[in-house]
């Protein structure tokens, strides 16, 4: 049964959404501890924007980041994420693909750490607790009225959807 937690944390590394929707899965099917599932999901997520912050960081050294953070608005633009940090990260979070830039921003930025990590703590305990709970209660009354094949309808969904969106951003338009 190593192989459940482990594949719920490595898909909270890369996808946070995807590791609830796993987590749901082994705790309706497979008889696996919600609080487990939880710690996992939130786990990967939280080394997963942990990551996304470091690459920030990394991003400084690249030579047209560091024109972009010589460039007069750079501070000014500090200094509103600053201000602003607990509602842009509440907001980045909640709102789908606006995390990633978010978090980028903060470490390219210099926002410290210390600063930040509880934000994204918080949240995503959050974000976690209320989708893990939403999926395993709909998912437990799914499989109980439609049976072991309900599962497909929602992963063939976010497959082809996910899909569907890496096939729009990287094909060229009009060619």
């Amino acid at each position: 049964m190593i192989a459940a937690p482990l594949a719920i944390f490595l898909l909270g590394c890369l996808h946070e959404d995807m590791a609830i929707l796993a987590a749901g899965y082994f705790v309706v099917e497979r008889g696996l501890s919600p609080w487990l599932a939880g710690g996992l999901a939130f786990g990967g997520l939280l080394f997963n924007n942990l990551l996304l912050y470091y690459l920030g960081m990394l991003l400084r050294d690249h030579p047209w980041m560091r024109r972009w953070l010589l460039n007069k608005h750079a501070p000014i633009i500090r200094r509103r994420l600053e201000r602003h940090l607990v509602t842009t990260l509440t907001l980045a979070r909640f709102g789908h693909s606006m995390l990633m830039p978010a978090l980028v921003g903060c470490g390219s930025l210099r926002i410290p750490i210390q600063r930040v990590l509880p934000v994204i703590a918080l949240t995503g305990a959050v974000y976690v607790a209320v989708l893990l709970t939403i999926v395993i209660v709909l998912g437990a009354a799914v499989m109980r009225n439609l049976g072991n094949w309900a599962w497909i309808v929602p992963v063939t969904l976010a497959l082809g959807t996910a899909v569907w969106i890496i096939r729009r951003r990287f094909t060229r338009h009009g060619a």
